[in-house]
């Protein structure tokens, strides 16, 4: 789970890559409303029911392993794994989708981009990614196995345009990919962090309408380009994580974060592995969402727990503490 770290003339590779690929198109989505419920516990499936491109199943091998000794860690549920290899014999490397089935009654719709941690496979996290869904988004799940670098965001970046383009697809003209969001977990999260870091214009030789909004890299490798990133950042820390303790993303990347806003939330008792739980307990996925509404939609509820004297999120139950920087103090409630 945690990040090779070979990869600095890697960007250089990336205008070349980027070259591969279309143009793009714009959204809307459902309302966020968890009304008087803690943002942390806001769980329920949104309107629509969801699709994935790629089957899941119980998992066996490696994951089966890390199945066996997650319950010591507080999860409540098995995560469930694709056939992607080594968890199948399918290709180790690709880009799974997630999206409302009704999605070709809806307007076009915001895109996340969700990078799995170090050796994960994609159906890790397919709970977090439906309840995301089932709010109006398309899921991008790009992986590679070591799913860490920057090839990930352009891999998941080129997939959103293509299908975007393909008459034959299920998404074909439905994605507004200038309100794309990335996150990730663990390796993926660093990542998701060096995915916002890479310039626009890299990705708009991919398509020229894609953007990215915001960041949520979520217990992510302390190895990141975080004093690059220009979009607005929520940090997700776990009090419980050993893996990755809650000071390392606070200190090697929220406090080097000066370019944009930056906000960071230690969840009280998350460990590493909560992020593979159901959302009923896995607080990350509501408060994720609500910073989705929120970047995406300006939603006026979501809002209130990143913006304004009274930000809500430090209130929350279950976060331990909740900090931003002085360019998020500045935001418009």
């Amino acid at each position: 789970m945690l990040r090779f770290s070979v990869r600095r003339g890697i960007v250089a590779v990336l205008a070349a890559a980027a070259t591969l690929a279309g143009t793009g198109i714009s959204a809307s989505a459902e309302p966020y409303n968890p009304g008087t419920v803690p943002v942390s516990q806001y769980a329920p499936t949104g309107p629509h029911e969801t699709a994935s491109t790629a089957a899941t199943y119980p998992c066996d091998s490696l994951y089966a392993v890390y199945n066996a000794f997650t319950p010591l860690f507080g999860n409540h549920s098995a995560m469930p794994c694709t056939r992607a290899f080594p968890a199948g014999l399918e290709s180790p490397v690709g880009v799974n989708f997630y999206y409302p089935k009704d999605i070709a009654s809806m307007s076009k719709v915001p895109a996340v981009v969700w990078i799995p941690g170090f050796s994960n496979n994609p159906g890790n996290y397919d709970a977090s990614a439906r309840l995301w869904a089932s709010h109006g988004f398309v899921v991008a799940i790009p992986y590679d196995f070591v799913n860490s670098l920057y090839e990930m965001p352009i891999a998941a970046a080129t997939a959103l345009s293509r299908a975007n383009h393909d008459p034959g697809n299920v998404l074909h003209d439905k994605l507004d990919l200038s309100r794309t969001v990335i996150g990730g977990h663990s390796g993926g999260g660093g990542a998701a962090i060096d995915g916002a870091s890479i310039p626009p214009n890299v990705y708009q030789q991919i398509d020229p309408e894609y953007r990215i909004i915001g960041a949520v890299p979520t217990e992510s490798s302390p190895y990141s380009t975080s004093f690059l990133v220009n979009v607005p950042t929520l940090y997700l820390t776990g009090s419980a994580d050993f893996i990755v303790p809650d000071f390392l993303p606070r200190w090697t990347e929220f406090e080097l974060n000066r370019n944009a806003p930056a906000f960071i939330a230690c969840v009280r008792g998350a460990s590493h592995f909560t992020p593979w739980d159901d959302v009923a307990h896995n607080p990350m996925a509501g408060i994720t969402l609500a910073w989705l509404r929120y970047l995406v939609d300006g939603d006026k509820t979501a809002a209130s727990y990143f913006t304004g004297a009274g930000w809500k999120l430090r209130g929350d139950p279950v976060v331990q503490y909740a900090l931003r920087n002085e360019a998020a103090d500045k935001l418009p409630a």
